[in-house]
């Protein structure tokens, strides 16, 4: 799939001229503000007939607009005022590049936004949707030519481009997950060793009654994995409580159903694995420690 981003003017019925057969093609256009809410007297002259609308979720909750309803709307507050009817209400999609756009958001048909705007036969920006197994490189650099003064980029370098802050926050976070692993192997290490350093005598008496060392040494290790298995999903048990926790709030604030934190399948197997790799790495450096010393030393003698 294809975006092209236009500085011309430009036809949707020249686009399908210019195109391959093998694309299709929709055309989205600048949108138009809703300034009023209670219907005001307006020039039927400079309004297109039957002029419908739909309005956002959010907004048509907090106006109490239902489908039916009379709202005002106009391109510019220097434009004449329309009349138009709420056709229907649109939950807008979860997307976090648009949390902190112009609020609110409505949906015009094509022609009436083209006669509110006074932009005829032109757009913004187009998407191409292309037929499996196309070369998108290919298709970009037959298109460009074509279109003089427009940009021709594939979606998802369009998404790479505009997702550059959630880029860095996520290599933030990446880095917060770093520190608390390294910290928490830090500290896991010295409870183990800890917890070694208390059994040094009965640990030397079942050497000297000839317990093998190999024995010792994985009972060792399977406590500390057991033990940070345990404090694993403790961990995973705060995490998914705070994660609903965020959900609720800032869905509530921001009134979408937009995901804000999610613990999945993934991360809940990546986390329990971590955890139990850094108890046995852990366990592996407390029970080296603890049989590298004489059993004879530990008891005194």
């Amino acid at each position: 799939m294809l975006t092209a981003h236009v500085a011309m003017r430009v036809g949707k019925r020249a686009l399908k001229r210019i195109l391959p057969r093998r694309c299709a093609v929709s055309v989205l256009a600048a949108p138009v503000a809703l300034l009023a809410l209670a219907p005001l007297e307006a020039d039927a002259q400079d309004c297109p007939p039957g002029l419908e609308v739909l309005v956002e979720r959010p907004y048509a909750d907090a106006a109490a607009l239902t489908p039916g309803s009379t709202v005002v709307v106009r391109s510019t507050i220097e434009a004449e005022p329309c009349n138009a009817v709420v056709a229907g209400i649109f939950e807008p999609p979860p997307d976090p590049a648009t949390l902190n756009a112009t609020r609110p958001r409505v949906l015009f048909h094509l022609p009436h936004l083209q006669t509110l705007s006074a932009r005829r036969n032109e757009v913004d920006y187009f998407t191409v949707a292309t037929r499996p197994g196309t070369d998108l490189a290919t298709l970009a650099a037959d298109l460009e030519p074509l279109l003089p003064g427009a940009q021709v980029l594939p979606v998802s370098e369009v998404a790479e481009r505009s997702s550059t802050t959630f880029r860095v926050v996520s290599r933030f976070h990446t880095a917060i997950a770093l520190i608390t692993l390294i910290a928490g192997g830090v500290f896991l290490g010295c409870i183990m060793i800890l917890k070694v350093q208390e059994r040094r005598l009965p640990i030397a008496a079942a050497r000297l009654t000839g317990i093998p060392r190999r024995l010792l040494f994985w009972w060792t290790v399977a406590e500390a994995a057991m033990l940070s298995t345990l404090g694993g999903a403790a961990g995973l048990g705060v995490g998914v409580a705070s994660s609903a926790v965020v959900n609720a709030y800032y869905q509530r604030y921001y009134d979408t159903t937009l995901v804000f934190s999610q613990v999945t399948g993934v991360v809940v197997m990546e986390a329990l694995a971590l955890a139990v790799l850094l108890g046995m790495a852990a366990g592996v450096f407390a029970a080296t420690r603890l049989l590298a010393s004489n059993p004879l030393d530990e008891m005194g003698r």
